[in-house]
């Protein structure tokens, strides 16, 4: 829902609508902890898809299918013709995450003598790791590391997404389950997985490739836990949302009333924000198709409508699978996080619990702000100019947007900051777009390490 100025009707109405988007099946929690329960590592090899009826089923010549839409992460990779693994990593404060492993290509044998290099991919935020994969398998990210021979390609999912909706302790169905956002992602969740992936490859270092919040939890890990920078050789920051004071998406017209609508959550008991099972998300898996009228109206998913962007650059076709997996769901409190910051202008800060608890928990009435200059790791940022998470307006032949720009000068470590070639280039091409490899991928994997 998109509103030209802040009214009364429009508030009450974008509530409405994402109350209904918040609203999880029955069934969900349910399966989610049954699956949580095998923990341990699962290797499978590829397969095909059945080709009954190709027609109806393939759009491309990889092998993308509409049946994408209701696979796993790991039916896709294998019906993709790829090996894959999964792996359960427990956090320090009892969450329960799943890692996705591509660990050679298309047709590569798995030979120990060959040395691969890890390469970790963080989605963002309301996402799952799909996001690396549905494009087709020469222009989707995680497939075109893996194909290269030289990287052994891991994929996260977050605390509170679609694969990572577990604890040690607690059920989905209580309140202390979904009592984080990204501060406890980048404190607990990054540093788990980083340790996970060094010892199960027996690597000193990997590479670190996040998107939006997936960089803004890389950043928390290195400022909070420094001795993590050390056990990174490269991160490559795609639209790192952090500073989101120029933002000009509905978080302008949403983050006013942050303290209101956690409230209103609270008092209905709705614990998790936009699960890819609510009644609003199955609509439109059930009726949209890719329909580009109703993809602008009615049928419109909550990770365009979250980031104000349009498909320019995407093929409609995989809209439908976009819509399977996308998107994933989090806490609340996550999305009272980014409320929370833009509020408080150009800074990046922790979550504020108001000035009694931060008290207790920071030792001052106010959060403090993420130490950024502790991010020594080497840092590459790439940007695109209307990308409205964190540019004002498009910049023509600017050097940065305000939001980038702020973060480039507070980092220890930074290497560069790019302009993807592209005027028109916003937050999620990097994830979909056709020409993603070569205006982006092309650039940056140059720049990761080898295995030596």
């Amino acid at each position: 829902m998109k509103c030209s100025s802040v009214t009364f009707y429009c508030i009450i109405g974008h509530i409405c609508w994402t109350l209904i988007a918040a609203i999880p099946s029955p069934q969900s929690n349910q399966i989610l902890r049954n699956g949580a329960k095998a923990v341990g590592v699962d290797i499978v090899g590829p397969r095909q898809l059945s080709s009954a009826n190709p027609s109806s089923q393939h759009f491309s010549a990889s092998g993308q299918s509409l049946e994408e839409a209701r696979m796993t992460t790991v039916e896709i990779i294998r019906s993709r013709g790829y090996s894959v693994e999964v792996y359960k990593v427990t956090t320090e404060d009892g969450y329960i995450l799943e890692l996705h492993r591509i660990p050679y290509g298309k047709g590569q044998s798995p030979d120990p003598s060959v040395k691969r290099q890890p390469v970790y991919l963080q989605h963002g935020f309301l996402n799952s790791d799909n996001v690396w994969l549905i494009n087709s398998n020469d222009k989707a990210l995680a497939y075109i590391l893996a194909d290269t021979g030289l990287y052994d390609v891991w994929l996260g999912n977050i605390r509170g997404n679609t694969y990572s909706r577990a604890h040690v302790s607690l059920d989905t169905s209580e309140d202390a389950y979904w009592d984080f956002s990204f501060d406890e992602m980048g404190k607990y969740d990054i540093p788990a997985v980083i340790n996970f992936v060094l010892d199960k490859t027996g690597r000193r270092t990997m590479s670190y490739i996040g998107h939006s919040m997936g960089c803004a939890v890389f950043l928390i890990c290195m400022s909070l836990r420094p001795e993590f920078n050390a056990k990174i050789d490269v991160m490559i920051a795609l639209a790192p949302a952090a500073s989101l004071a120029e933002a000009q998406t509905s978080i302008r017209y949403q983050a006013r009333f942050v303290n209101q609508l956690v409230t209103f959550y609270r008092v209905l008991g709705i614990r998790i924000y936009e699960p890819v099972d609510s009644p609003s998300n199955s609509f439109r898996k059930t009726f949209c198709g890719p329909n580009l009228i109703l993809r602008y109206s009615v049928c419109r998913n909550t990770i365009f409508s979250t980031t104000g962007d349009n498909y320019r650059g995407i093929d409609v076709n995989i809209l439908p699978v976009i819509d399977g997996h996308n998107p994933a769901g989090t806490s609340v409190r996550t999305a009272a996080h980014f409320a929370q910051n833009f509020n408080a202008g150009q800074t990046f800060q922790r979550y504020d619990f108001g000035p009694s608890e931060n008290q207790l928990r920071y030792g001052q009435p106010t959060p403090p702000d993420y130490e950024l200059s502790k991010v020594t790791a080497p840092v590459y940022i790439f940007w695109g100019e209307s990308d409205k998470v964190l540019t004002f307006a498009q910049l023509k032949n600017a050097v940065a947007p305000g939001d980038v720009a702020w973060l480039a000068s507070k980092l220890g470590n930074l290497k560069s900051s790019t302009r993807i070639e592209d005027s028109e280039w916003n937050h999620v091409n990097f994830l979909f777009s056709t020409d993603a490899k070569r205006l982006v991928y092309d650039k940056f994997i140059p720049l990761l390490p080898k295995a030596s």
